[in-house]
């Protein structure tokens, strides 16, 4: 607040000069000062963007036109590249403003496989659960694979189907959703047309057949009703049991539901309506 003051104040004696009709060394370097307080302003959170009044939060008052700093939206196209145009009410700006820890350069292509993939959002609610879901599992699209692979790979090879598992393949959590055992990925791969039992490692490395996993478990698991609702807490159950009625991923539960209550500001959406922890 500070430091928009002084802006204020430098801008009026700035002005005030101009009006007597003379600009000397002093105007000059009063200018220059202002340009110098505005770089040196930035936001506590990485999250945050800085308006174009200095003041730092969230969604488009922040990010929008005018934005000084942080993941700025604006008309700087932050998803960089061709990653245009939009995918329902998902828009390559909500995109920018969900996926904000990864660059330019990365979130194009990612925008892209959800372009690619068919997919649209009925409405901002459910796009908003949805994203959601997909920063936490991927740690913002950091990652296509599950962070404890391959090592972890063994204790995935068994599931609740009579489908096992392919001769030296893992089916350890991978794509937007990190779809994980062999009965999940054949049912995907099936409604996807692809043998994802014999090449479970497409999920990972086909973007496109990353984000369309994430989008078959969503609407064969019947995701989409709750979450077209905002009832983030019904499709965490769904998605992943343990984490609720405070069991042994509870505290997993409680930083999903902060990344849920961030995204939903990138829709505009404000607070939850409905509780998000289950």
């Amino acid at each position: 607040m500070f430091s928009v003051t002084v802006i204020f104040y430098f801008y009026f004696v700035c002005k005030f000069g101009n009006v007597q009709g003379y600009r000397n060394e002093a105007n000059v370097r009063l200018e220059n000062l202002i340009h110098r307080v505005l770089s040196r302003s930035s936001c506590s959170s990485p999250s945050d963007c800085q308006s174009k009044w200095g003041y730092c939060g969230t969604g488009s008052d922040y990010c929008g036109d005018g934005c000084q700093g942080g993941p700025c939206w604006g008309n700087n196209n932050p998803s960089g590249g061709r990653g245009g145009g939009s995918v329902g009410v998902i828009d390559s700006n909500a995109f920018a403003c969900v996926f904000n820890s990864i660059d330019s350069s990365a979130r194009t292509k990612q925008f892209d496989a959800l372009t690619a993939s068919g997919w649209t959002p009925n409405n901002k609610d459910e796009a908003a659960v949805f994203l959601a879901h997909v920063y936490h599992e991927t740690d913002g699209l950091k990652t296509m694979r599950e962070y404890c692979s391959p090592g972890c790979g063994p204790q995935y090879s068994s599931s609740w189907c009579s489908i096992n598992a392919a001769p030296g393949k893992y089916y350890y959590g991978r794509g937007w959703f990190q779809l994980s055992y062999p009965c999940n990925y054949y049912n995907a791969g099936q409604s996807l047309g692809v043998n994802l039992l014999s090449n479970p490692d497409l999920v990972a490395t086909n973007l496109k057949i990353a984000v369309q996993t994430a989008v078959w478990f969503f609407k064969a698991n019947n995701m989409e009703g709750p979450a077209r609702r905002g009832n983030f807490a019904a499709t965490t159950r769904i998605l992943n049991p343990i984490e609720c009625n405070g069991g042994s991923g509870y505290q997993n539960q409680l930083t999903r539901v902060a990344t849920y209550r961030r995204v939903r500001q990138c829709f505009n959406l404000g607070s939850p309506t409905i509780n998000p922890i289950c």
